[in-house]
């Protein structure tokens, strides 16, 4: 009898953290034309999936390309988005998959994923004239693979809190099972958490928070958050760097000096491998300086594209 009550407890011990597991999901919802069609905006199909973006701004303006951090949509990007297309810019911006509305395909989320959507997304909206590129931490690191891989496609590269290389990420949620758990019971929790300090004297910081949590809640956030953190998403870019400094193109660097996770060593490593770039460092904000410093970022950004 002794290894019954055994079995039955082990059985328990199983059952209920695979219980709370299910019970606690937050994906109740599912991205399709149906819900896309209530959310609004623009979509389009791409290799991997639908992609959710917004292009605006006079159709002859020299096209600018956004491209957000992440975890955060591309409603990153609505201040500077905003000051370009006044300023006379055609202005992109997009989801990457896995955020926001667009498609969380069952893929590996790696580099060559996301370099690859941005390709996909300018190929299909036919830009052929060589457009501006602005990305943010992960974005960053994505316009310059791009930029590697397609150099005549790119006027200029704005790089704002660049990922480059040693970005510190639990290494828990590498291991199987154990990250699926500590994703779901903490996961989403601490992102947010992060989140809200990098938007609280934000005017929208309210309805951003809650456009962050309802990302969350779409079918595949999770898994593709895990495979992001599982492949060389967030590690290393040194290489590509390398080679965007060897290339003859007009280049400018923002940092918010007070970021913990883009720090002062990694932007020194930025600045060794792009020698010739432009550096304009921000006090006083850190990874969320599109929101704590709108202004900055949209001045800085505006004058380097204008000449």
């Amino acid at each position: 009898m002794k290894w019954k009550l055994t079995a039955v407890i082990l059985l328990i011990l199983i059952l209920l953290p695979a219980a709370a597991y299910l019970l606690m999901n937050p994906e109740k919802n599912v991205l399709n034309e149906a819900t896309r069609k209530q959310l609004g905006g623009t979509y389009i199909r791409l290799s991997h999936g639908t992609t959710h973006y917004a292009l605006k701004g006079p159709d002859q303006g020299q096209v600018v390309v956004l491209v957000h951090g992440a975890t955060i949509p591309m409603w990153t990007w609505n201040d500077l988005a905003a000051d370009l297309v006044s300023a006379g810019h055609r202005v992109l911006s997009y989801d990457m998959y896995g955020r926001g509305y667009s498609d969380r395909p069952d893929v590996v989320y790696d580099q060559v994923l996301f370099r690859d959507q941005l390709k996909d997304l300018v190929d299909a909206l036919k830009l052929t004239k060589p457009f501006d590129l602005v990305g943010l931490s992960l974005g960053a690191a994505t316009a310059v693979n791009f930029t590697v891989q397609h150099p005549d496609r790119v006027r200029k590269l704005v790089l704002i809190q660049p990922i480059i290389k040693d970005f510190k990420t639990p290494s828990f949620f590498a291991i199987p099972i154990l990250g699926e758990f500590i994703g779901r019971f903490f996961g989403i929790h601490v992102i947010a958490k992060r989140f809200a300090s990098q938007v609280a004297d934000h005017p929208k910081s309210e309805q951003y928070a809650r456009s962050f949590i309802e990302q969350t809640t779409y079918k595949g956030f999770e898994r593709s958050l895990l495979s992001m953190l599982r492949n060389n998403a967030v590690q290393d870019y040194s290489a590509a760097y390398r080679k965007v400094g060897r290339q003859q193109r007009d280049i400018l660097l923002i940092w918010g000096s007070q970021d913990p996770e883009i720090t002062k060593g990694m932007i020194e490593l930025v600045r060794a491998l792009i020698p010739h770039v432009t550096f304009e460092p921000v006090e006083g904000v850190g990874h969320g300086i599109v929101f704590q410093q709108p202004e900055a970022v949209s001045r800085l950004t505006r004058e380097f594209l204008l000449f």
